[in-house]
Order: structure tokens, then sequence, then C-alpha cells
């Protein structure tokens, strides 16, 4: 599968899984990639190269990276820039108040799945009122 399609591919899954955050009804697409890429786990355990836009809170949308591009994407890690998206829930989460940071991300800790490599743990970095924020999320699966 040529790079372009990958991209695709990727981008219209969390396109769809985005989509499912807002409260659309439809089934969401998986993602197939060969088994020996390294990838990240989307929320209904789909895999995904290189996504362009990723829901961290896994259907919440509370916190979503979107129009990512990745310079490095391997099994000694990932490394890409885009947008770091922050629902302030404020007053309410229902209320999708959203705080956009330009943030560069880190994709680290491949584990060993059956369906292939995957990565664990993902760090963000951004600039928040004139000052650098760093915070790490775990990545599906969850279990050790």
């Amino acid at each position: 599968m040529s790079c372009t399609r990958r991209r695709t591919v990727a981008a219209l899954a969390g396109t769809l899984i985005l989509l499912g955050t807002l409260g659309l009804d439809g089934p969401v697409s998986n993602a197939v990639t060969d088994a020996h890429q390294v990838a990240v786990l989307g929320c209904l355990s789909q895999r995904l190269v290189q996504p362009s836009t990723y829901d961290l809170g896994c259907g919440s949308g509370t916190f979503v990276i979107t129009n990512a591009s990745w310079t490095d994407w391997g099994r000694s890690g990932a490394r890409g820039t885009g947008n770091y998206v922050v629902n302030t829930c404020s007053p309410t989460c229902a209320s999708d108040k959203n705080d956009s940071y330009s943030a560069s991300f880190v994709v680290h800790n491949i584990k060993s799945t059956a369906g292939g490599p995957v990565y664990k743990a993902i760090t963000i970095r951004y600039l928040q009122g004139g000052k650098y924020v760093r915070v790490t999320w775990a990545l599906p699966p969850f279990s050790t």
C-alpha cells in the first residue's frame, strides 16, 4: 500500500472516529495495515499508521490530535507535529468548548501484539500561557 493511500485510509478512519465522538451513528471503518508496520491502535482496536487525527479520549472527544504530520515513523519511534485539541469542559464537557494548541508529538514504547507491533505511549509538548507543557498518554491496548 502506498504512503499516500495509507495516509488517506488513516485520515478517513480518524475522521470517522472523531465523528463518532460527536454522537453521529454509523459504522466506523477499520484502517488495516501490514502486521509488520508499527501502528497505534484506535479506540476500536484498528491499526493506524501515521494518522492525521487521533482521539486520545476514545470517544469522549475531550483530547484529540488533529492535522498531524509525521516526520519519522518506525521501530525507533515516531515524531510529528500538529494540533492538540482539548475540550475545556467549561461549563460542561457537553458544551464542547475547545482550546487548540500547536504541538509536537513523540510516540514510543513499542509492544509486540498478535496483530503486529504497536506504540504504547505518546508524549505531547505544547505551549500554554507562555509555558511549555508536556503530557504523556498511555495508548491502547492498556493490558500488560
